[in-house]
Parts: C-alpha cells; structure tokens; sequence
C-alpha cells in the first residue's frame, strides 16, 4: 500500500473540481488544504470522482465479465485482457495494481477530510451540517473501498475461519511523508477487515441519515448505504439482514422498476436515472470510464467486428418478449476478415450523446449506476430463499420478472429450483455491470463457459483454454493476487501473497 499510494499522491494530489460542475483546475498544499468548507469541498469532489473513475466503472466492471462466463473472446480480439479472460492473471499486471491503489487512495483521502475536518476553525452551523454529511460520505468510500478489495483479494467469508483468514492492511494514514517499513500493517484477518467495513458503514448511517434517498441521486444518500449493507450482508451470508434491509428498500416503492421499452432505452442510453439509487454525475467534460469493451465493434464502413460477444446461454435465457432482450442486445452480421456471421451483440453501454457531442461513432460512455433497485430485489429474494421464506423469495423474484417481461405470469418456486432461478436471474439483470465473476465466487460454484453462439468466430474454438474454459471454485485465481509492488515494498506482508502466486 505504501509505495503505491504515495506514488498516487504524488500524482493525484490536484484537488478536483470536477464537481459534479467543474473541470479539475486548481490544487493546494497539505499545510493549508483545509481551513474552509470549499477545501473540505473540493477534496470531496476528488473522492467522487476516484470513486466513480477507478473502482466503478472501467476494469473493475468489465474484468468481472470477461473472467466469468458471460462473453467470448472473438478471433480478431488480439488479446486485449486475454490475460484475464484465460486467467492468467500474474501480481504485476497494471489492472491488479490500479484497483488496489485506487481503493486506497479514496481511504487514505477520506482519512484525510476525516482529520482536517475536526481541526477547522471559524466554522457556522450551517457548515457543520454540510461538513457532517462530507464525513457521512467518507464513511461509506472507506466501507466501499475495503469491501471492492476484499471482493477481490480475500476468500469468501467464513464465519467459522475468519479470524485467521486474511483481510486487507487497513489504514488510518492520511496525505504526507511516507513512515519506516517497520511500521507498515501487515494484512489484518478477514473479521476484522469485514468489522472495519461495517463500522464505517454505521457511521456512514449515522451521519447521512438525513440525506433521503431520491432516484438517480448523484451523491451518497441513506438508501446508497443501506443498499452497500445488504450487498455486504448476502455476500457474508447473514440472509436475515440482508433481506430485510433490500426488501425494505424495495417495499417503499422510492425507486418503482421500469416496464415500458422506451423507457428501458432512456433509462441505459440517456441515463435517465430511473431505477437507481445512485448514478454519478458526468459531463462531457469530466466522464468515466466505459463500461463497455469493445463489445460492439462499430468499424468506420459501418460494420461490426466486437472483441468479445455473449456467450449462446445468456441469449438463451432471455425471453423474446423481454424489454432487456430488446434493449441490450441486437442481431447483426459481424464480419472478422473472410468470416462473416449473425450473431447477437451487447449493446447495454451504448454511449450517452450528451457525453459525446460531435461524435459520429459512439464511445459507449454511460453514467455510472452503481447501486440499482433491481438489485435489491434480487438481493431480497436470494436472501428469502436461503433463509427458508421461499414465498417472499417468489415475490420479489416474480416482481422483477413482471416488470421486464411483458404478460409474464408468476411462478411459484422451491428449494434447488428456486436458489437456480434466482441465480439465472442475476446474471440477466445484472449482465455486463460487474458482478458475474464475484458472484461465481461467492456462491462457490467455480466457472464454466459453454458453446459460442457460432464457434467459427471465437478464439480458440472448442478449446478449454478460451471457449470451454472450466475452473473449480477451488481455483486460486478466483482471488486476486496482492500486488507485487505491494509484497515488495511492505516488509510486513512479504509472506502473505495469496496462494497460487
């Protein structure tokens, strides 16, 4: 963490004022960077923007897709993430290190307002309440950084084995010169990496408890820190919180699910902000980074030649009818060289044009939706289900399904038959935002991928390397390796690599 985030703050320490309004321009020294509410305001913009750039959109979305089994590589991808999409994935590469030293760059920022904030002077009332809800919202970045490290680099949560377990090196440091390697932590154990998250998120509770939810809010509110607890909570395994806290952010009917395909299409193309707890700002000047590899390929001659394409069962599982069916995907002939095919394409990032003013081909940059209601719904019934409550599990499961599926008539679901229809739910709903890979991890199934939708244009066809690639949910890279800048720098945590590296 040291040699990486200090390199980071040589680099980063330009405050942002890419506010949600305005393009970074200016930065200040550590000795005077707080002494008013629009420091404390412009480091906060810095967070946002971290947060929303490096742990939200980008590699850390795509990566958990092209290491699942949602999409195929196409012959003409020239291996770009080929090291993931094989899992051959290796301690150096810049993907393993950029996701670590973000996370710890938004800690260590937070860490930092959460220091100054105390020591400032001459402050009115009306600032501390805005001061309060900056240290709310640095709160929840440090709860959600730890957790996207942990997602990634720990093993799954086991009650029984979690105070041995490793975490992540949890830190308290802020923005200055770095201390001697004897005093760098070591990886904590996993209960007290998961205890660092909660706690945080309590505070968060705390402190943005007046901050209601509204939908496609741009900022940190209540319901974006009770939608990351029931997250954290089904990813632990404690169904009773988790389904509690989705199903009451479901039942409140603040975030109503989106049935109408025109609708549906404003909703991922304009960004409308419908369904979503949270969707970060962007301009055309300030924007994130895709989510969207290359999954459509639109050549200059108008045709098509993706790097990467759906898998024949995701396509398989949609029903004609279904507005996501008819909003995300199209069939179009691909052309790779002399080969050309029909194939379904992925076009869920199509590009925001307000993002893109003057552009004739789209480079798919959408604002980012980090916590959607749909989720919850989800979330509510797989929690139902493994809690034994199979008829709410239902519920929330066919309500999801009512509002995407034109004359869907409910169905009633048990034991196996249910935890699989959740399951194949989750990977429609959620298809290329992220969470595939993590949850292939987390319900411990290991990885199989499955027949192209036409096997002449993929990457090693019939191969078990590329197109019917296996892994065990033993396998070590379902945990990210510790970046190796890390292990060399910190004395500390030189002999706790995770296995397989």
């Amino acid at each position: 963490m040291k040699k990486i985030v200090y390199f980071l703050c040589a680099m980063l320490f330009v405050v942002c004022s890419c506010n949600l309004d305005i393009p970074p321009t200016s930065s200040i020294s550590t000795e005077s960077a707080l002494q008013k509410v629009e420091d404390a305001q412009k480091f906060r913009r810095d967070m946002y923007v971290t947060m929303r750039d490096y742990l939200c959109s980008g590699s850390p979305v795509y990566l958990m897709e092209l290491m699942g089994d949602s999409f195929h590589a196409s012959i003409t991808f020239g291996n770009r993430n080929g090291e993931y999409y094989k899992w051959e994935m290796r301690s150096t590469f810049g993907n393993v290190e950029s996701v670590w030293q973000y996370s710890y760059y938004c800690v260590m920022l937070a860490n930092f307002l959460e220091t100054g904030i105390p020591k400032m002077a001459d402050i009115s009332p009306s600032d501390y309440e805005q001061l309060d809800i900056i240290l709310g919202e640095c709160a929840f970045v440090k709860a959600y950084s730890m957790f996207t490290l942990t997602e990634l680099f720990c093993q799954n949560y086991n009650a029984a084995t979690a105070s041995s377990d490793y975490g992540v090196m949890l830190s308290s440091e802020v923005f200055g010169t770095p201390s001697e390697p004897s005093t760098y932590p070591g990886r904590s154990s996993l209960a007290e990496t998961y205890s660092y998250i909660e706690t945080n998120l309590t505070k968060a509770e705390s402190l943005l408890a007046n901050q209601k939810g509204n939908v496609g809010s741009i900022y940190i509110t209540i319901d974006a820190v009770k939608a990351l607890q029931a997250r954290i909570a089904l990813t632990k395994g404690d169904y009773v919180k988790a389904a509690s806290i989705a199903s009451s952010l479901v039942d409140n009917k603040a975030y109503p699910l989106v049935s109408d395909l025109d609708e549906f299409n404003n909703l991922w193309t304009n960004d409308s902000g419908k369904e979503c707890i949270v969707q970060f700002w962007a301009d055309y000047l300030s924007t994130p980074n895709s989510n969207c590899y290359d999954y459509v390929g639109l050549q200059s001659n108008g045709t098509y030649s993706p790097n990467y394409i759906p898998e024949k069962w995701v396509i398989d599982a949609f029903d004609a009818k279904d507005i996501r069916m008819k909003s995300w995907f199209f069939k179009t002939p691909v052309v790779f060289g002399t080969i050309n095919s029909n194939l379904y394409i992925c076009n869920k990032f199509p590009g925001n044009p307000e993002l893109m003013p003057g552009v004739t081909i789209s480079t798919y940059l959408n604002k980012i939706k980090p916590f959607r209601i749909a989720e919850q719904y989800l979330i509510a019934a797989e929690a139902y289900a493994n809690s034994g409550d199979a008829a709410s599990a239902c519920t929330y499961l066919n309500a999801l399904r009512k509002s995407r599926i034109p004359g869907y008539t409910a169905k009633s679901y048990s034991g196996d038959e249910l935890i699989s229809q959740i399951k194949l739910e989750r990977a429609k709903e959620l298809y290329g935002e992220g969470f595939r890979y993590k949850d292939l991890k987390r319900w411990g199934e290991g990885m199989s991928r499955s027949i192209a939708q036409d096997s002449q244009v993929v990457n090693g066809a019939g191969s078990a390397t590329t197109e019917l690639m296996s892994r065990t949910a033993s396998d070590p890279f379902f945990i990210w390796p510790i970046p190796q800048a890390e292990i060399d720098s910190n004395p500390q945590i030189r002999n706790q690599q995770n296995q397989g590296y």
